[in-house]
């Protein structure tokens, strides 16, 4: 045993380093723009158009309700006001063995109607799994909707992924709106002494949108995007984009 012991222990030296080096960058990298950027870059490089919709595809969120699916209502259910002639397909899985009424999909159509749109204009795909899969399942319910406008509504560090998968199963026509949150206009800065509490000796950080904010936005960030990353490094070696 002891003779496999110092290259074992080098290995895991070596183990200690490249994850302390990770984690250094992270923390580095979150101080800068550069999450924002890479995460505006997925949601944008492919989502451009600039034709009329006559389908708007909602992809599926986390469940209803949930941040992902009411963001993305709103954007579908805002784009579908502004064109109100187009389809709405929303892609949710439902779970085996609840009702229709009980599933995510309809909860997601029933968020859409309350948001002023026709509920005749709204079509469920509920079996696809994953992007791949809901771009065949929407050509199955709708099969000349390849050769039509469509306007792909998801969060923005799955936009790019979308596009490459719906355009690799055949759809000629596409674009994207990307469910971008706006920060609100208010003034968020305070003084921490005015606000009373414990009189210790720590840093004054009401004065700091960074450290309270912008830190921890970028470095969730960077887990939506490097997950983003190796999913469409995973989809183009399988051939779904």
């Amino acid at each position: 045993m002891k003779k496999y012991w110092p290259p074992i222990r080098r290995f895991l030296k070596w183990i200690f380093l490249f994850m302390g080096g990770l984690f250094t960058f992270i923390i580095v990298f979150s101080f800068t723009t550069g999450p924002f950027w890479i995460y505006h870059w997925l949601g944008t490089s492919a989502s451009h158009y600039d034709f009329t919709p006559t389908n708007i595809i909602m992809m599926g969120g986390t469940g209803m309700p949930s941040e992902s699916a009411l963001t993305r209502s709103y954007f579908a259910a805002r784009l579908g006001n502004k064109f109100p002639e187009a389809k709405i397909f929303v892609t949710q899985p439902a779970v085996g063995g609840i009702s229709l009424e009980e599933s995510d999909g309809w909860k997601i159509k029933q968020e859409l109607i309350v948001r002023g749109i026709d509920s005749s204009r709204i079509f469920l795909e509920m079996e696809g799994k994953n992007s791949r899969e809901e771009a065949l399942k929407v050509i199955k319910i709708f099969p000349k909707i390849i050769h039509e406008n469509c306007v792909i509504v998801t969060s923005p560090e799955h936009m790019r992924r979308s596009i490459l998968c719906f355009k690799k199963a055949g759809y000629k026509y596409l674009g994207g709106e990307p469910t971008f949150n706006v920060s609100g206009p208010s003034n968020l800065l305070y003084s921490d002494k005015n606000l009373g509490g414990r009189n210790i000796p720590l840093p004054e950080v009401g004065e700091s949108i960074q450290l309270r904010y912008q830190f921890w936005n970028h470095l969730r960030y960077q887990v939506l995007c490097y997950r983003e990353l190796v999913a469409l490094v995973w989809y183009k070696i399988r051939g779904w984009s």
